[in-house]
């Protein structure tokens, strides 16, 4: 991708630099490659045995057995999950339309969603996977499910209406707010067998999230670990295969697909991004989720079989501001400013390599939606802040700002400074910091970049501990266009004295659209029952943030995943319903191997 040309040359050369800086391992990368190959163990080509092998950074030890707490569980967090797993439906995020896995179907009956699951179902411990699963697990999830999430915080009431179909009740529904619960895994009723049971009884009674009630299921079941994974796709645990290097999951022929999938066994090699990095380039691996450096972007040319598989992001990387920390950030031309001096091809390069996108209409939303919800012609009224230092400059001075021995000062006649914080651990969010650092002191604004712990960057973000944040802007989790604007104007912007966030006051004075409260418009977007109310919203949120810029999107995520073919297997289709969806959510190369649709090179 070829970088914005820029006016101002110190900027670039300090981008060049810390772009060769970031790719100059290459070599290193492929030299290591061959220290990992001894502990990456062998393909088992030749036993007769179809192998499909990816890589995930687990821990057999520590992490739970739990699967319903998703996070912390064994290979939950993967993408891997739905082999053994699998999600009730998937949401085609291009066709907007279902795609059912366990689920046969689902139907709104006034405010009462009626899901419907296939008949034949088992899990792989033997028993039948029916209705009585789907409603404890339903019930689980409501008990758990935070007040401010959609979907399962809004069920009233469960009932299980025969041994296949169970009621959801709702009170005031809106649009797709049964997303979360058709996509929700479906975990054993043998498993959970009491805690199902009594969650059912405590949800239908009126109890929901820190009642306490809840609070004394709740105190035991996060201390609940099973001894195994019962599973109900089409592969399952072989305990006398797992180890710290990897796990096999064997066929489970009474999952669903079992009997249909294309690859006998699935190889889970244990790695972090830059060991899975290093079974790519060894060939271990057929595909991986896990980010590559740039370096190793480089060293996947040389790997036989060797293919990019990309898939489009729906949110991207920025900056989020603090007003309460920094009030000169309330004037939107100080925002654009310091917009205008990035070079966001330059940083998404650096940060990302070839795996970023540019951002072009700075809507708020993805490219990818925002050419859904505008016309070209439209979009052409969009401001576009492609770095232009003359123009930064003219808004500082328009703000009142003034520049002195090439230093700028506050109209109060303070010299300018900002803390730009990262997350230490996240690569592509440390690298944005520093490049943010450099370019808006190479501009005469003094900055100092820092990372905070990777641990909980969440609470900090939320507690407004801190002036500018690298953030995410956009929604990769919600297929539907007011997930973004959930994500940029509500998160981290509660306005409570224990957790101000951006302290972003949501009423705003637009200059084409006058006075607008986005909070009210991000509500509207989502329950209006017109899809044209809905868009409506939309389109006035995405027009807002374009004039104010409440926060600057630098650049969005391209997923890039590393794959091999004619090894393990044949060939990798592009062309997968779920292509257009995001790769953690609904991952369409894991779906097809469910699907059997990805076929085995071997045997």
């Amino acid at each position: 991708m070829t970088p914005t040309p820029s006016n101002n040359a110190l900027l670039n050369e300090l981008s060049r630099r810390r772009l060769l800086k970031a790719v100059g391992f290459g070599a290193v990368g492929v030299a290591g490659a061959s220290a990992l190959s001894a502990c990456s163990g062998g393909n088992g080509d030749s036993d007769g045995v179809t192998r499909f092998a990816g890589v995930f950074d687990f821990d057999l030890d520590s992490q739970t057995r739990n699967v319903h707490v998703e996070d912390g569980a064994l290979l939950m967090n993967s993408v891997y999950r739905d082999l053994f797993l699998c999600s009730g439906a998937f949401y085609n995020w291009g066709a907007h339309e279902w795609d059912y896995l366990l689920l046969e179907g689902h139907e709104w009956d006034g405010d009462d969603l009626i899901v419907s699951l296939r008949s034949g179902l088992k899990w792989s411990d033997g028993t039948e996977l029916n209705a009585d699963d789907m409603v404890r697990s339903y019930a689980m999830r409501v008990l758990e499910a935070p007040s401010w999430g959609t979907g399962f915080p809004q069920v009233q009431d469960l009932e299980k209406l025969d041994d296949l179909s169970v009621r959801l009740g709702f009170e005031d529904p809106f649009p797709n707010i049964e997303l979360s619960i058709l996509k929700h895994r479906i975990v054993s009723k043998t498993t959970y067998a009491d805690f199902g049971e009594q969650a059912l009884e405590l949800v239908n009674g009126g109890v929901r999230q820190g009642d306490d009630d809840h609070l004394e299921w709740n105190a035991e079941f996060i201390e609940f670990n099973p001894d195994e994974i019962v599973c109900s796709g089409p592969y399952k645990f072989d305990r006398a295969q797992m180890t710290d290097a990897r796990i096999t999951l064997v066929r489970n022929e009474d999952g669903y697909r079992g009997t249909e999938v294309n690859f006998d066994e699935v190889v889970v090699h244990k790695g972090d991004n830059r060991q899975s990095a290093l079974l790519v380039q060894q060939g271990e691996v057929d595909y991986s989720t896990l980010a590559p450096s740039a370096a190793d972007q480089q060293a996947f040319q040389g790997v036989d079989g060797f293919r990019w598989i990309e898939h489009p992001g729906y949110d991207g990387c920025g900056l989020m501001f603090n007003y309460a920390a920094k009030p000169e950030l309330k004037d939107v031309r100080v925002r654009k400013a310091l917009a205008y001096v990035l070079d966001g091809d330059q940083i998404g390069q650096v940060a990302r390599g070839e795996a970023y996108g540019r951002v072009t209409h700075y809507a708020g939303l993805a490219d990818i939606q925002a050419e859904e919800v505008f016309s070209a012609e439209e979009l052409e009224d969009f401001e576009t802040f492609d770095q232009d230092i003359d123009k930064a400059t003219e808004l500082l001075e328009e703000a009142g700002w003034t520049k002195e021995d090439g230093k700028w000062y506050l109209p109060d006649g303070d010299e300018a400074s900002f803390e730009v914080i990262g997350v230490s651990g996240w690569g592509d969010f440390e690298l944005t910091a520093t490049q943010v650092e450099e370019a808006w002191n190479s501009f005469g604004i003094k900055t100092e970049a820092r990372n905070v712990p990777e641990d909980n960057p969440w609470g900090i973000w939320a507690a407004g501990d801190f002036e500018v944040a690298v953030r995410h802007w956009g929604n990769p989790e919600l297929p539907d266009y007011w997930g973004a604007f959930q994500m940029n104007f509500l998160a981290e912007n509660a306005g409570t004295e224990d957790s101000p966030g951006q302290s972003f006051d949501l009423k705003v004075e637009s200059p084409s659209q006058g006075e607008v409260d986005l909070e009210e418009l991000v509500d509207t977007a989502r329950r209006a029952e017109s899809e044209e109310d809905q868009k409506e919203a939309v389109r006035v949120m995405a027009i807002v943030f374009n004039e104010l810029l409440p926060r600057i999107p630098i650049w969005t995520y391209k997923y890039l995943a590393p794959a091999i073919e004619g090894v393990r297997v044949q060939a990798f289709d592009d062309d997968h319903p779920a292509a257009q969806n995001d790769i953690y959510e609904d991952n369409p190369i894991i779906l097809a191997l469910i699907q059997g649709d990805l076929t085995s090179n071997e045997g």
